[in-house]
């Protein structure tokens, strides 16, 4: 879905290339997902969510605001039930592609340096793969999964980000950018539930009806490699 929808805004991208440029980037991404469900209670489980990042820059002639698109793919570990009235917690993995559409300011710094700030919105595709818990103890015996599927979802977001571009020469169309952004996404309660029986390392049986309702922030921080395409100025 999400390749698809890149490829047709890189071709729409083609015809104003002539008088502009385009950063195309590729890099690594660290995040920290922290889910507030609220069919788990006050336990906001935050896991390292490492990943991949394309990234574009479209850059008209002397334009100082705009438009660039991220595409991430992650993997997400978030919090979905509880046990029972235990104080452990079920949670679900899910792999995660992210696409967003930012709109920044562009600020030359420091030499050939460029700052951009902006804000952007975008949509998440979550799709489970496996469960773990976590809490005093974190061992399952058996897991059984009786639903059809794991959870799977596409649910809007909105970010804030920040970055610096810094080329490696002027002579060069090559440039280093680290960034900075933190995500925002809201899961519409679709009063979907979920049926998921677990067995843990005392024989205890639960029968759980995950679900996923709620906020969840995700600040990251990333590297990546641009080569800028277009006429050179």
């Amino acid at each position: 879905m999400f390749p698809g929808i890149v490829r047709i805004i890189l071709l729409l991208m083609i015809p104003l290339s002539v008088s502009a440029q385009i950063d195309a980037g590729i890099g690594v991404d660290l995040g920290a997902p922290l889910m507030f469900n609220k069919y788990v209670g006050d336990y906001n489980h935050s896991d390292a969510a490492p990943g991949v990042t394309a990234r574009f820059t479209y850059l008209p002639p002397q334009a100082t605001f705009v438009p660039s698109l991220n595409v991430t793919v992650s993997r997400y570990v978030l919090p979905v039930t509880r046990l029972g009235a235990t104080d452990r917690v079920l949670n679900m993995y899910f792999a995660a592609a992210n696409a967003m559409l930012c709109g920044r300011v562009r600020k030359p710094v420091g030499g050939n340096k460029e700052l951009y700030i902006g804000v952007g919105i975008g949509a998440n595709y979550l799709s489970g793969n496996k469960v773990g818990i976590s809490g005093n103890k974190s061992t399952l015996t058996e897991v059984m999964i009786d639903s059809s599927e794991y959870i799977k979802r596409i649910i809007p977001q909105a970010c804030i980000n920040a970055e610096i571009l810094i080329p490696f020469s002027a002579e060069k169309p090559v440039a280093l950018g680290v960034g900075a952004q933190v995500l925002y996404t809201y899961f519409f309660d679709q009063q979907t539930a979920y049926r998921v029986d677990v067995v843990d390392e005392n024989n205890v049986y639960y029968k759980l009806s995950p679900r996923l309702a709620g906020s969840m922030l995700t600040p990251s921080i990333y590297v990546a490699l641009y080569y800028r395409l277009g006429q050179r100025r």
